[in-house]
């Protein structure tokens, strides 16, 4: 079964959440008054955060939490897995080491994707020995703590590498990624990288754990022109079995996004 997820900000403000971290609890109701499963957490650090006290307001809510989403420390922190100075690597590991945590007590994966963007010219063949050194031991440390990490398939006008389903595939056989690490696939981002999205899922196969839904425009979807109805459709014909969670900007408004996100779960539900 399809799980239904959204972002949502509980530390610092985000594009990608129609509500700010200052209004976490009424986020929380807008996601199970509107169908939701789950909620997609934007996180930076941990200071301030207490990782048990959002669990019991998910659980209080009835809620789970499908992903953690850690970008924000690309921009705030500088934080990045690939970098000419050695610190930085430490510190973006030991950041993702502080989300495996919180994702085991949350039951949820953590995302990948900003992180690995880099000013560093890199080619192909060096960007992936690079990357996988760096996250080689956060993948062990996430193994061993039953978390997945899921890496984000991002355009190419973002990071320099990586772009779609084929290449993200050929990046865990060149790594030898283990069971848990996973795909995130994006469908703005998909509809820059992958022509055929039927294709894109058969591709990423078992390794496809998480969906981002947005439109064309990265707005909420029906105000772009991405046939979302079909490409929901091939996930679950294709036995997909992990969440779809909307992360759009809030265009053309949050209302919007509040307003049509119950619809939007109901009519994918019925399909």
């Amino acid at each position: 079964m399809i799980a239904f997820s959204a972002t949502l900000a509980c530390q610092y403000d985000t594009p990608f959440s129609p509500f700010p971290a200052a209004q976490f609890g009424h986020g929380l109701a807008w996601l199970s008054a509107s169908g939701f499963d789950a909620a997609e957490l934007c996180i930076n650090d941990y200071e301030g955060v207490e990782v048990a006290a959002i669990r019991q307001a998910l659980d209080r809510a009835g809620l789970g939490c499908t992903t953690i989403a850690t970008g924000q420390a690309r921009k705030r922190d500088g934080l990045t897995l690939l970098s000419a100075d050695k610190s930085v690597v430490r510190r973006t590991q030991a950041r993702l080491f502080e989300h495996i945590d919180a994702a085991a007590q949350l039951g949820s994966h953590v995302t990948i994707g900003s992180l690995r963007a880099t000013d560093l010219p890199l080619d192909k063949g060096q960007y992936m020995s690079e990357l996988a050194a760096a996250l080689f031991p956060c993948v062990e440390y996430a193994r061993r703590n039953g978390v997945v990490l899921i890496l984000e398939a991002l355009n190419r006008y973002e990071v320099c590498q990586l772009h779609s389903a084929q290449e993200m595939m050929a990046y865990l056989a060149f790594s030898d990624a283990p069971e848990n690490v996973g795909v995130l696939w994006d469908l703005f981002h998909a509809s820059i990288e992958d022509a055929d999205y039927a294709q894109a899922i058969a591709t990423l196969g078992p390794r496809l754990r998480h969906v981002h839904l947005a439109d064309s425009n990265r707005g909420f979807p029906g105000y772009g022109h991405l046939p979302l109805e079909e490409v929901y459709t091939a996930l679950r014909l294709a036995g997909y079995q992990g969440a779809v969670s909307l992360e759009c900007l809030c265009r053309p408004s949050a209302q919007t996004v509040i307003d049509g996100a119950g619809e939007l779960v109901a009519r994918l539900r019925r399909l």
